[in-house]
């Protein structure tokens, strides 16, 4: 992706060279604008050791063969803007053309997106002047490619406590290149992630080595493609699915039960077109005990019942329309489980996964807490061949075969 990174004048221009060497090591092709408060900050020498193709300031619009604002506007896949100043915000939302940054604002392409991160004092980002001037960007109709993110709040620069924090660079590296504008077109997705977790007694519970990091990849996946995306996801889960959050066509939900987990996915598949069942589920529950148990009174079994099939009774639901993923974690990935397993939960699209916690005799660990593993696709009653892929290639071809 060609992103363009501008830099304003904020203390937190400093964390935008962590940000351009983010984007770099993701494999994005970046160019900086700088405007005139953020050489305070920032030495554009720094950008390009850091693999930056080209640093812009803010006077050189009119310096090259073409016209430069134009340029840039028409080479970038999305111009993020990262830190925000009140200053560069407060000529944003008039429409000024006062430097290059601004120029190149107005002649972004409407199907581009813009993605924009504040970053001020906090009696300065709660002034009525900023507050009017970010509802100028925000309440454009004609600007459905802008994206605003929230500051965060904590110790600001100046050592108050409050709003006005830059999100973590890990964050906004995260968000940019899924941005898709416009925003609000997509279909809806629910996604499914993480293990559950069966109590036992106040202490004691059992769960199982998912980690929820196909989901990560799975949402990234579907919000790049413009949709909306839910996400129930373990308690345990990624916290790469927490980085997420401020995007504009993202929720998540975090339970802990599987009947937690049943109840929030029938809730929001009621008005879904997909729902990718990629979550490790527990298969049973306990009879929990409201004290711990002693050792004493420990025996050789537990009492234990068989748990809500969650996929099963979203298939019996009957929601017209609604395209189901399955998911089968397997130590056997042959045609007879895997036709066994579509037989008796008849999805669209069945993967089947490779997995082993490597806990049991010298087994290797495969599927969980891993970054790749061996799939098998089941679609229409025809059974791919096993390919190792990691999960990021699984959540596009998932996308892909989903044809929404």
């Amino acid at each position: 992706m060609k992103i363009l990174l501008s830099v304003c004048g904020s203390i937190s221009a400093y964390k935008s060279l962590d940000l351009a060497r983010g984007l770099v090591n993701k494999g994005h092709s970046v160019k900086v604008v700088l405007t005139r408060g953020a050489l305070k900050f920032v030495i554009p020498e720094v950008f390009t050791y850091l693999g930056v193709e080209e640093v812009y300031l803010d006077n050189e619009d009119f310096t090259h063969k073409n016209i430069l604002h134009i340029d840039l506007a028409r080479w970038c896949d999305i111009l993020a803007i990262a830190p925000l100043s009140a200053n560069t915000l407060s000529r944003l939302s008039r429409g000024a053309a006062s430097d290059l940054l601004t120029s190149i604002f107005l002649a972004i392409e409407p199907t581009k997106t813009i993605a924009i991160f504040p970053a001020m004092n906090s009696l300065m980002l709660a002034h009525p002047f900023t507050q009017e001037n970010l509802s100028e960007l925000k309440k454009l109709k004609t600007l459905n490619n802008i994206f605003i993110s929230p500051t965060d709040a904590g110790i600001l620069a100046c050592n108050e406590i409050g709003y006005g924090k830059l999100p973590s660079v890990e964050e906004i590296v995260e968000l940019i290149p899924i941005l898709k504008a416009p925003f609000g077109n997509g279909k809806k997705i629910v996604i499914s992630t993480g293990a559950t977790i069966s109590p036992l007694d106040p202490v004691r519970y059992l769960t199982n080595s998912s980690s929820g990091i196909t989901g990560h990849y799975l949402a990234r996946a579907a919000l790049k493609a413009g949709h909306h995306v839910c996400v129930i996801a373990g308690k345990n889960a990624a916290k790469e699915l927490d980085l997420l959050i401020k995007h504009p066509a993202y929720k998540l939900q975090r339970v802990t039960t599987v009947t937690e987990m049943h109840d929030a996915i029938h809730l929001e598949i009621k008005d879904a077109d997909a729902y990718i069942s990629a979550a490790a589920i527990s298969d049973l529950e306990f009879e929990v005990n409201c004290e711990k148990i002693k050792k004493e009174n420990m025996s050789d079994s537990l009492k234990i019942k068989k748990a809500i099939d969650i996929l099963k009774s979203v298939i019996e639901a009957h929601i017209p329309n609604l395209k189901l993923v399955g998911f089968a974690a397997e130590t056997d990935l042959s045609d007879e489980v895997l036709m066994k397993k579509l037989k008796s939960k008849p999805v669209d699209l069945l993967v089947g996964t490779k997995v082993n916690n490597g806990l049991i005799g010298n087994s290797e660990v495969q599927g969980f807490n891993v970054d790749q593993a061996s799939y098998r696709f089941l679609e229409s009653g025809n059974i791919t061949p096993t390919r190792i892929l990691s999960k990021n290639e699984l959540a596009e071809i998932i996308l892909q075969r989903l044809n929404l």
